[in-house]
């Protein structure tokens, strides 16, 4: 029951993340069409590249500094310096590379022609650089970094309608999410302590080895992504529409992702705590239990996600963006591969002292992935890049797999696995064969959504799951403690 209470808690942070950037979107849609919603993709998608290479390790290790010396008060001042005179001069390479970028992009005809909104994307890493929510997040001070971000995006959410109104306005989105990116962070710099304005003390050369060893952990799907979008444009020509439709795609299957991948995150507390037990029977049994909850609750949206999307996408985006339906359901098998590497990398590996490989694993993937870039986005586009992603996932899945061979084997995850997918497959078809000449409308998403869960749940009965016993049992529980409270009061 803690464990549920711990998932619906994570859920419901990552979710409000998630969410509150998705609101604008369909507002941005209709209003800059398909063309601006490219160029703005590609203009941000270009400072976050650089932004999350170059600066988010910097911000990374300095949450981690302060969090294993968060007793020790005269330590944040230096920790915070220190981090921020090294986050300044890797701001400055970022700028450097967004230049270069820009320079030499001349010579391609989507980078000389979108070169303004290129520039004001600068703003994003003046933003980033002004960002300190990583200081009070590693101080335990985590509401004041929280409310910051979610007043910021209130905010940001009513000014788009004031500012964004035509087709014309993708310059002026770019410069309000850059602005607003300066102003939102420069808030939490009048809530540091005064003690740390009188404890400067600057020796950044012993830091710069903890970030370079840190600098791995920006190596997962999002910078993936991201260097997909910035490849394409160098081997196509006119692909703004297809950048806007990639980033939507992105966007809404990050709902389904950050359902799935914070069951592996709500489960971290107890997986340590068995490992410490040295309970190897037990450890057997709480991974699979992972691993098939994760499957369980991925393969229904991995399925629906690819059986629904092109109708959503439709009526939600607008006619022009069928094609991000499509996008969605070609990645929608990250949703079920980035479940499983949250338990198995993000877990165990981790967990299990075993960081090293989890770092060989993330420089694997990012190294398949850029090389299949360069060979796939030449002849398929963008569709090159999804396909680049899947495969780098699924071979850090592999040898994350091959690693964690003493408690979970490759015969038991099928085992584990096999009757969900069936089931989710068979409920694709479903969907797919009931709805095949309905009109792209919200009640036919509604009609998709209820025909999917009714099968899926009717197969997951039918298939005896293990995970209805364990529903039942934590329902009957949960009601005992519901009736044993009101009885107390």
């Amino acid at each position: 029951m803690r464990g549920l209470r711990d998932y619906f808690n994570q859920v419901s942070y990552e979710l409000m993340n998630v969410i509150i950037t998705l609101i604008p979107l369909a507002y941005l849609a209709h209003v800059l069409g398909n063309i601006g919603l490219g160029v703005a993709a590609l203009a941000i998608g270009t400072a976050e590249l650089l932004i999350l290479l170059l600066m988010s390790p910097t911000a990374f290790y300095g949450q981690w500094h302060l969090s294993n010396h968060r007793n020790e008060i005269s330590a944040d001042a230096p920790i915070f310096w220190n981090t921020m005179l090294i986050h300044l001069l890797m701001s400055l390479v970022a700028g450097a590379g967004l230049i270069a970028i820009i320079w030499f992009g001349q010579s391609n005809q989507t980078f000389e022609l979108y070169h303004y909104p290129l520039a004001l994307s600068a703003l994003l890493i003046l933003g980033s650089l002004l960002d300190i929510s990583w200081y009070f997040i590693g101080t335990g001070h985590h509401l004041k970094a929280i409310l910051q971000s979610s007043s910021t995006k209130i905010v940001f959410l009513m000014l788009i309608l004031i500012v964004v109104k035509q087709s014309g306005d993708a310059d002026a989105y770019i410069l309000l999410v850059g602005v607003m990116r300066i102003f939102g962070n420069s808030i939490l710099w009048f809530q540091l302590p005064k003690h740390i304005f009188t404890r400067v003390q600057l020796h950044p050369w012993q830091y710069l080895s903890g970030i370079f060893l840190i600098a791995t952990s920006v190596f997962g799907v999002e910078l993936y992504t991201l260097v997909g979008r910035l490849i394409v444009p160098f081997f196509h020509n006119d692909v703004e529409s297809w950048l806007g439709y990639y980033s939507a795609a992105l966007s809404l299957n990050q709902v389904a992702i950050v359902l799935v991948a914070t069951i592996g995150m709500s489960t971290m507390p107890r997986f340590y705590r068995i490992y410490r037990q040295n309970d190897y029977a037990k450890l057997i049994e709480h991974i699979d239990n992972a691993v098939e909850s994760v499957t369980a609750f991925a393969v229904p949206l991995m399925f629906g996600t690819a059986a629904t999307a092109v109708t959503f996408t439709t009526w939600f985006l607008g006619p022009d963006f069928r094609e991000v339906g499509l996008m969605m359901a070609m990645l929608s098998p990250l949703i079920l591969l980035l479940g499983w590497n949250t338990i198995l990398g993000g877990q165990f590996l981790r967990l299990a002292q075993r960081s090293q490989v989890m770092t060989l694993t993330l420089i694997m993937g990012f190294i398949i992935n850029l090389g299949l870039d360069f060979l796939l986005i030449p002849r398929y586009g963008l569709f090159g890049a999804i396909y680049a992603v899947i495969i780098a996932e699924l071979s850090i899945f592999g040898v994350q797999l091959f690693f964690a061979r003493d408690v979970i084997a490759f015969g038991r995850i099928v085992v584990l696995t096999s009757k969900y997918i069936v089931n989710g497959l068979f409920m694709y078809l479903v969907i797919v064969v009931s709805s095949t000449n309905m009109t792209a409308i919200p009640s036919t998403t509604v009609f998709q959504l209820f025909i999917g869960i009714v099968v899926y749940v009717i197969g997951i009965l039918l298939l005896r799951s293990n995970l209805v016993d364990k529903t039942w049992q934590i329902a009957y529980e949960y009601w005992a403690f519901i009736r044993q409270k009101s009885h107390k009061n």
